[in-house]
């Protein structure tokens, strides 16, 4: 049966220092999505890689773990083994969807409501539109979660507070800066994550920041929008300048770390605040041996919100209420949609049956006549069909739905 599959890598199943093997980049993402397209037999699929989880969607009619897994460890170079212990799947799609809900609402994340799992899920929706793995269910899907999620952040305050990895990481810094007189702060990375670490920064009156990033592009474009002067540095530069700054926060997916031991001298004069929100990580831990350096990656960050829980927690009823509303919703239409594929496959027989119906008649050389029974045919096949749908639209038991639907497969299919 054609269903919703999962495969899934979080922070509530693993520790940081394997979810790093399988985290991916954008262009990985997209060469996921390419290969399960043409490698694997799955109608379609959406992969949702942040810094705390690495999820695979599929909607196929048999298990695709094993083909899914080593597509992915041929991309990250990583053994199958490894990935098939370190992945759950989940086949139940209820459990499936109920989990997707979740997801989508913050429930499942590290930090409880984070705001920015939804932005997440667009990102990944769009590159799996553009790489056309998203079909009619999962475009459905989507649209349900978003209209959920709009439902969550106007009619609860579970969003409010502590609600994403770079408010918590401007949040976790703030303590630092009232030890430090005029702290130099740097943000390495300025794709969301490090413009979103700015806009905190800013907002909180840090108005002397450096960026570090591959291109100066995106960083005059955020100083003219929004009329600021933040400092661009290029990543060459970094090596030589990175020492300097007394508050790093560090945002960029990278293959291996930017910041080393190496890149600090021995001793230290000042203490330095070192934030890691990336995934994999950007900074390697073993910085944390040099005396002076405090570094805080995601895993800290996790258990330091822990003064909005009580707030949040007083919201999730009402949440999963929504979500639980809106769920119910997409499996309405799913299987209306699963009702009406079968009216689609009855009326194509019927088209069929009425071809060499008249084929045959023709070779039986009967007479022409000034009727025209392709018409007559075609307006008998709408009848049948318009019944057909008016009787399953009638039945309020699903199981005297599916017993329609079986007595309809079994009888032109």
């Amino acid at each position: 049966m054609i269903q919703f599959r999962l495969l899934s890598l979080t922070h509530k199943t693993t520790e940081i220092g394997k979810r790093e093997h399988f985290a991916l980049n954008t262009e990985e993402v997209l060469e996921v999505l390419h290969l399960i397209k043409s490698l694997s037999p799955t109608e379609e699929s959406l992969v949702l890689s942040t810094c705390n989880r690495t999820e695979i969607l599929y909607v196929a009619e048999n298990d695709q773990k094993q083909q899914i897994l080593e597509l992915i460890c041929k991309i990250k170079h990583q053994e199958l083994e490894l990935a098939i212990n370190s992945f759950r799947h989940l086949t139940d799609e209820q459990e499936v969807l109920n989990y997707f809900f979740r997801v989508s609402s913050g429930l499942e994340s590290q930090i409880l409501g984070d705001a920015q799992i939804i932005s997440q899920i667009k990102t990944a929706y769009q590159f799996a539109q553009k790489q056309k793995t998203a079909g009619t269910y999962i475009h459905r899907l989507m649209h349900v979660v978003f209209s959920a999620n709009k439902k969550i952040a106007s009619q609860t305050g579970f969003r409010s507070g502590i609600s994403s990895a770079p408010y918590a990481a401007v949040d976790m810094i703030s303590e630092y800066q009232k030890m430090l007189k005029d702290p130099k702060i740097a943000i390495i990375g300025f794709g969301d994550m490090g413009q979103n670490v700015t806009r905190h920064l800013l907002s909180r009156g840090n108005q002397q920041l450096t960026v570090f990033n591959r291109t100066e592009n995106k960083i005059s474009l955020f100083n003219r929008k929004n009329k600021t002067q933040i400092t661009y540095r290029s990543l060459e530069q970094l090596d030589s300048l990175i020492e300097s700054y007394d508050i790093i926060i560090s945002t960029p997916s990278v293959q291996n770390p930017l910041i080393s031991a190496g890149h600090f001298s021995s001793p230290i004069h000042t203490f330095k605040v070192l934030v890691d929100i990336s995934m994999p990580r950007s900074i390697s831990p073993i910085v944390t041996d040099l005396p002076g350096i405090t570094l805080f990656d995601m895993d800290d960050i996790g258990q330091v919100t822990q003064q909005t829980i009580e707030q949040k927690l007083a919201c999730i009823s009402d949440v999963e209420s929504i979500l639980l509303q809106h769920m119910d919703e997409f499996f309405h239409w799913k299987q209306d949609n699963k009702n009406l594929e079968v009216i689609r496959s009855m009326k194509t027989a019927l088209h069929s049956i009425k071809m060499e119906e008249i084929d045959r008649f023709q070779k039986q050389g009967q007479p022409n006549v000034d009727v025209d029974y392709d018409k007559i045919m075609d307006a008998m096949i709408q009848k049948i069909i318009k019944k057909a749908v008016v009787n399953i639209k009638s039945l309020q038991n699903e199981e005297e739905r599916q017993l329609y639907n079986s007595m309809i497969t079994q009888t032109f299919l």
